[in-house]
């Protein structure tokens, strides 16, 4: 009777560790954020380029430091939390309710203090999968949801984000599967709608600061394209080639990458809606397209210009027309 009764409790036991070893697979492996689903923002880092950023310097940042365009506020994300820190009030951070949600994308408006936090259900339990955009105001410590997407895909997340400061038109990059996106808008009245786009292996998104269009790159097959809003039209932009969009200058211009076949940038371009592109420089060495930012596209425009202007130019920076014009 006692062997007995020892080998019903060792079972018991080894079924507790066993049921124990799943759940924890289950919340830190199978159900946990890839790396693809980091914390990111538009810029790849803190809105702003300039600004004292040494006013937080004492804070213990958990995730990653995002600073508000006029550096009063720094947000500190990780994936399941964003704390907001007031560069005169350090001691008494605001802790941004989420219910429980993950946090895939936050980003800092760059004209106001304004946060954007993509929301997706981090521990679902079955049903419906639902994501949301929410607006965060430091100043009046409540953020309300802006685009709310139901049904989706499961595992399916915001990860970027292109928004008109002028027009306050926002467009939502969101991950459905591997490698698969689609483009939702959402506008100042909270209609959210989903843009049905050319391809879905989506690349970088972007948008006029005070117009609605909307530009994104085709990854797989280097091609740019522009959504015109008003009467929802698509066209190509970029010229024969493949090309992979790198941004948007606050004076509309388009900054562009030539790349080859295995993805690499070959070519620094810039262009504008009407005119076409220009290369600014060709590259004597392949480089890593995600190591292209717009910042190199300006200095190689600057010092293409300089040279044009010295009669230094070589005649490898040709002049290109888009396939199409406005």
């Amino acid at each position: 009777m006692k062997k007995g009764l020892r080998t019903v409790v060792g079972y018991f036991v080894l079924g507790i560790a066993l049921q124990a070893g799943i759940y924890y697979y289950l919340e830190n492996d199978l159900f946990a954020p890839s790396a693809d689903y980091d914390i990111v923002s538009n810029t790849g880092s803190s809105s702003g380029t300039q600004g004292n950023e040494s006013a937080f310097a004492d804070v213990q940042v958990k995730g990653r430091a995002y600073y508000s365009h006029d550096y009063q506020y720094m947000a500190d994300v990780s994936a399941d939390s964003v704390t907001i820190y007031h560069a005169g009030n350090l001691d008494n951070p605001q802790e941004v309710e989420l219910k429980g949600q993950g946090v895939s994308f936050f980003e800092w408006l760059p004209d106001r203090d304004l946060g954007l936090i993509a929301l997706y259900p981090k521990d679902w339990h079955g049903g419906r999968w639902n994501i949301t955009l929410a607006r965060y105001n430091p100043e009046a410590t409540t953020h309300e949801s802006d685009a709310p997407i139901k049904d989706l895909p499961k595992g399916s997340k915001i990860v970027d984000v292109a928004f008109s400061t002028a027009t306050n038109e926002v467009y939502l990059k969101v991950e459905v599967g591997d490698g698969l996106y689609r483009i939702y808008r959402t506008d100042a009245n909270y209609a959210t709608r989903r843009i049905f786009t050319p391809a879905t292996s989506i690349g970088k998104i972007a948008v006029f600061f005070d117009e609605d269009k909307f530009f994104y790159d085709d990854a797989d097959k280097g091609i740019i394209y522009l959504f015109n809003s008003k009467n929802s039209s698509w066209r190509i932009i970029s010229p024969p080639g493949r090309y992979r969009l790198v941004g948007i200058g606050p004076d509309k211009v388009i900054y562009a990458a030539r790349v080859n076949n295995d993805g690499e940038a070959v070519g620094y371009y810039t262009g504008k809606l009407g005119v076409g592109f220009e290369q600014v420089k060709q590259l004597d060495t392949p480089v890593n397209f995600n190591t292209v930012t717009m910042h190199l596209i300006e200095e190689a425009a600057k010092k293409h210009a300089a040279d044009k202007a010295a009669g230094k130019d070589d005649g490898t920076n040709q002049k290109e027309i888009s396939s199409e014009q406005e």
